[in-house]
């Protein structure tokens, strides 16, 4: 129960801390982690802990859930009410599989709703096929434009217009950027947050993880691009792409946050080093992970102190 109260204050105020260090200009690479791990791992926990009252200590897993059903199902026959420990085991599992319902409706919709462009995507990457990895998809078109489009494989794709808008150096930026987004599996990662706010949209930190990793993996993309481009040519690929349309699918390269990403970029900022990140996302991982547990343990000796 505690660590039930635990996940709750999680799910109701998890996003504050990891807005807060946003607002610290913290590496874009490390708050993804702390996003992606506080709400995978919140799904995670909600469901292992609900389904622990279905675990009864003293007996064998399988035949203490079985058993539990069978005594809960004898006292209903009956019209007796079931006792506590089946009731429990009972709202349990009502409650695990309830969770996973919604977040197979969440992925089920989700697939039915890219079944309306997978035409498109499937052409572009039919036309894209025979370039080599990582190279883009040009397209004629007056309008300068830059998209990546995640799945197996990837597809960059890059209207010939940037040619003449952009300077060698700048166009190499923009490259650059959005191969950041396709090894990154930024795709990916904003998939699974968006499914997850829509399977479980009354926990805030769900609710407001889609557009904070949305905002977070251009900040990521563009760091990648300045440190092996330099921040001068991201600035410029950003400024003139600035309006860009915006695509049905994929991630474009001026799409949000447009004029906070120049101000970043002209303070020179490439984000932390190789070594910070790695120790930077240990942290807030190892942090987000344990975060229910930490505020279970903080509930559980707050009640003990006023029981007392």
């Amino acid at each position: 129960m505690a660590l039930l109260l635990g996940i709750a204050v999680v799910g109701l105020f998890g996003h504050r801390p990891l807005l807060w260090l946003a607002d610290r200009r913290l590496d874009p690479t490390i708050l993804l982690t702390g996003w992606l791990l506080s709400t995978v791992g919140l799904i995670v926990s909600t469901v292992a802990t609900i389904s622990l009252f279905a675990l009864p200590a003293d007996e064998h897993p399988a035949s203490g859930i079985f058993r539990l059903a069978g005594g809960c199902w004898t006292a209903l026959s009956s019209g007796s009410l079931p006792g506590w420990r089946e009731g429990l085991a009972s709202l349990g599992v009502i409650g695990a599989a309830t969770i996973l319902l919604r977040i197979g409706w969440a992925v089920t919709a989700r697939r039915r709703r890219s079944r309306k462009t997978a035409p498109h995507v499937e052409q572009l990457r039919l036309l894209a096929a025979g370039a080599p990895s990582g190279d883009p998809l040009w397209v004629r078109d007056d309008r300068p434009l830059a998209m990546s489009i995640g799945g197996r494989p990837g597809v960059i794709v890059m209207s010939d217009s940037l040619r003449h808008h952009l300077t060698p150096g700048a166009l190499a930026a923009t490259l650059e950027h959005e191969r950041a987004h396709l090894r990154g599996r930024h795709h990916l990662l904003v998939a699974i947050v968006e499914t997850l706010a829509a399977a479980l949209p009354l926990s805030p930190l769900l609710r407001a993880a889609p557009a904070a990793l949305e905002d977070l993996i251009e900040l990521a993309a563009d760091a990648q691009a300045a440190r092996r481009c330099g921040p001068a040519a991201v600035q410029e690929a950003l400024s003139r792409l600035t309006g860009q349309p915006t695509p049905a699918v994929g991630l474009a390269m001026a799409s949000r946050l447009t004029q906070a990403r120049l101000r970043r970029l002209s303070t020179g900022s490439v984000g932390a080093t190789r070594a910070m990140r790695v120790a930077g996302c240990t942290a807030v991982g190892v942090a987000a992970l344990s975060l229910p547990a930490a505020a279970g343990w903080l509930a559980l000796n707050v009640v003990g102190c006023v029981v007392a």
